[in-house]
């Protein structure tokens, strides 16, 4: 699910919550959106919570009363809904972010508002208490180099990497980062957030690079490659399963290129771990029909796995 105006006002609303004065400007500096786009979330919160955020020149506070509830709980905007259908959407844990009150609080407008949802999804790392996620935060906004401790069952030692931004797939949270060391994926790597073991900040800092920036924007799996040239994969669905890929993309570059005995899609990867776990996820009603190396090596693995387990 995609809002991003929804989610802008929940992270304005959350920082409110959470006791922070918001001065719009360096706000929405900091969050990259406009200082209009801002001054309208700002506004239709104050709309909601009235006496609630208190305005000192261009900067805003969140403040309890004893008529916050009555504030909340009677506000009916579709925007405030959508916000707290988020909250339902990612199975958010209010006691581990706001206050009791705060907690309560949220529970109820969340009881109120996020009637129609009840969303199953696998449970996903719990992040905000790691011990240098505010490092990490704080060199990805003001673009500096940084040494990475790294440990996967294997210790690897970083030095200076570019961090880009805390990537959530898959119910795990990443940390894309970028370096000199081009001998893996062209200096990209997806670290787990989890397995990051410690961060040292340097003073140094660089420019935003351009082709990191669209490669994050547009990459479909942290299996993705960096820098490479995509190529197509050609996928046979027969038609005990075709409705569920009629009615959703399963990787970003899914298109439909034959619509009548058979349903035929096209993909677009830059290597085969992008589009084989979602084969066999499906099998044995996927068939990969090209590039011939594609559908090799998923016949080898499935027959490894065969070999191993029978």
């Amino acid at each position: 699910m995609k809002d991003t105006k929804s989610i802008q006002l929940l992270t304005l609303l959350k920082e409110l919550l959470g006791g922070k004065q918001i001065c719009l400007k360096n706000y929405s500096i900091s969050k990259e959106i406009s200082l209009r786009t801002a001054q309208r979330h700002m506004k239709e919160l104050i709309e909601a919570f009235d006496e609630n955020i208190i305005k000192d020149g261009d900067c805003y506070t969140f403040v309890s009363s004893n008529t916050i509830e009555k504030n909340i709980l009677s506000y009916d905007k579709d925007d405030l809904s959508r916000v707290v259908d988020l909250f339902s959407l990612v199975d958010f844990d209010f006691t581990k972010s706001f206050d009791e009150d705060t907690s309560k609080i949220l529970a109820k407008l969340q009881k109120n508002y996020a009637l129609c949802y009840s969303i199953k999804q696998h449970p996903f790392e719990y992040f905000f208490n790691h011990k240098y996620l505010k490092e990490i935060k704080r060199a990805i906004k003001n673009h500096q180099y940084v040494d990475i401790v790294y440990n996967n069952g294997e210790k690897f030692l970083f030095k200076e990497c570019k961090l880009l931004k805390i990537i959530f797939s898959e119910g795990n949270f990443y940390v894309a980062t970028l370096s000199d060391d081009e001998s893996i994926n062209n200096g990209f790597k997806f670290l787990r957030l989890s397995f990051i073991e410690s961060v040292v900040l340097h003073s140094k800092t660089f420019h935003k690079d351009i082709k990191a920036e669209f490669f994050l924007k547009d990459f479909q799996t942290i299996f993705s490659n960096y820098d490479v040239k995509s190529y197509e994969v050609i996928v046979e669905v027969d038609e005990f399963v075709e409705r569920f890929f009629r009615q959703k993309k399963f990787l970003s570059s899914q298109k439909i290129i034959k619509n009548d005995d058979k349903l035929i899609l096209s993909f677009q990867v830059t290597n085969d771990m992008e589009i084989l776990p979602l084969v066999k996820k499906w099998l044995p009603h996927l068939k990969i029909i090209s590039p011939e190396s594609s559908k090799i090596k998923l016949i080898n693995q499935l027959k490894t796995y065969l070999n191993d387990n029978i």
